[in-house]
């Protein structure tokens, strides 16, 4: 793939195959996100109060009571629903095919990501702050100690509104998304504020690189994903799901809302292959779902239902889970008709969900398993 970048203000990672920088210390500092978060309080005692009436989106619901205000106008492409608190984001559809390197991006970089944001990084980030969500860093290259140093900050959930005419429709924004190597919609995870990187100016460096929420590793990424993925250009692991996307163009919205914990269905055959929520999963995928889980629940432990599987296929599993950084403690392994669902949240089905929504959209190509 041939695309034309500008570097100037693109921070990536060592071993991303195409750039490697020293990211920096993190600079999203929890004072700062207090200094900013003061600053917008003051600024939403003076904003006009057309300004909300104005902008606020058509599928917004009004509410009855006093207490629970209605979905207002924060900044310009940003709202707040201060019942529900739920951030959300204008936006339009931008692509709807090939390798991805941002699932949204602003200004700039709209040859690989499906939406462009029409919002600032510093807006939104302002606004997470005040529905409680903390940012902490992207993902970072330590270069002393020569090592990849994962994202921190609060998990979100991200999925896109949009409408259809007259009906308003919803999609979990992995729906929107193809993995590459399996040829189907990923396993739903959580993402990580990050927070991008704090300037002088007190605006954040993703307003100027144009990273938004991406799928691979940038050091300035204001949304992310926690596992590591390179982002050279042979590596792509994510592509556009044509099938699930609106046409080109179609103004949506991208609501950001804190996660919460889900559980997991995990089945081990005879063969020791894994198996989440009835599809075939990587370690690598169920490591980074267990690892998510207990980080929005510390007691949450993950079941294994086994059928026929061999004494040593399971020693090796919780062997490969611990090298991942998985302790043993979070595992529970039982047979088939005794084995429970986990504890720590209702099941994932958000992929389930908003499957006829996206009918629509479908080609002649076969829709993915």
């Amino acid at each position: 793939m041939t695309t034309r970048r500008n570097t100037t203000w693109r921070p990536s990672l060592r071993g991303g195959g195409r750039r490697s920088v020293n990211a920096g210390p993190d600079r999203c500092a929890h004072a700062c996100a207090a200094r900013c978060t003061s600053r917008l309080l003051l600024a939403l005692l003076v904003l006009p109060l057309g300004v909300a009436a104005q902008t606020t989106p058509a599928t917004s619901r009004a509410t009855t009571s006093a207490s629970h205000p209605a979905p207002a106008a924060f900044q310009p492409g940003v709202t707040i629903d201060w019942r529900e608190h739920v951030v959300r984001v204008a936006g339009r559809v931008v692509l709807r095919h090939g390798p991805l390197e941002f699932l949204a991006c602003f200004a700039g970089k709209e040859h690989e990501s499906i939406v462009r944001l029409d919002a600032s990084a510093t807006h939104i980030y302002m606004a997470l702050g005040l529905v409680g969500i903390t940012p902490g860093h992207p993902p970072q290259w330590d270069e002393r100690g020569e090592a990849y140093v994962p994202p921190t900050g609060d998990l979100v959930e991200l999925s896109f509104e949009w409408l259809e005419g007259h009906e308003r429709r919803s999609a979990n924004a992995f729906q929107w998304l193809r993995d590459a190597e399996f040829g189907r919609i990923p396993h739903a995870r959580p993402w990580v504020f990050a927070g991008s990187v704090r300037l002088p100016d007190d605006t954040l460096l993703a307003d100027h690189s144009g990273v938004g929420v991406a799928v691979v590793d940038f050091a300035d990424s204001l949304i992310c994903l926690f596992r590591r993925h390179s982002s050279a250009d042979a590596a792509l692991w994510l592509e556009a799901n044509t099938n699930t996307i609106p046409p080109l163009e179609t103004p949506v919205w991208l609501a950001v809302r804190a996660a919460e914990p889900r559980s997991h269905l995990v089945e081990v055959d005879f063969r020791g292959a894994v198996f989440v929520d009835g599809r075939y999963a990587s370690l690598s995928d169920l490591a980074e779902s267990i690892a998510t889980a207990r980080r929005l629940d510390p007691a949450y432990v993950q079941t294994f239902s086994v059928a026929g599987t061999l004494t040593s296929d399971v020693a090796q599993l919780r062997h490969e889970l611990g090298r991942l950084g998985i302790a043993d403690e979070a595992l529970r392994f039982a047979p088939m008709a005794a084995a429970t669902r986990p504890v720590g949240g209702a099941q994932d089905s958000s992929l389930d969900s908003g499957a006829a929504s996206t009918s629509k959209y479908r080609s002649s190509r076969r829709q993915p398993q």
